[in-house]
């Protein structure tokens, strides 16, 4: 069994890497979570950063989605 990450863009499967084979393969797909609209920009770049990179953006996307809740001075 191999694993590979990818993105479904409503059409088609982009992968983040290349597969190491050719042959046909029967295939089980899960879709885990939708991605939220300000990861959909960030993602144009799939491919061009690796899976630390994308976990460091995403938690500053989820420490920025909270950032003003119950502050005074807002």
């Amino acid at each position: 069994m191999y694993k590979v990450k990818a993105i479904y863009d409503g059409n088609s499967f982009k992968l983040e890497k290349p597969l190491p084979f050719n042959e046909k393969y029967e295939v089980e797909i899960i879709f885990k979570k939708p991605i939220k609209r300000s990861q959909e920009k960030i993602l144009e770049y799939f491919n061009t950063w690796d899976e630390k990179d994308v976990e460091s953006i995403e938690e500053i996307i989820n420490e920025r989605k909270n950032f003003s809740l119950n502050r005074k001075e807002l």
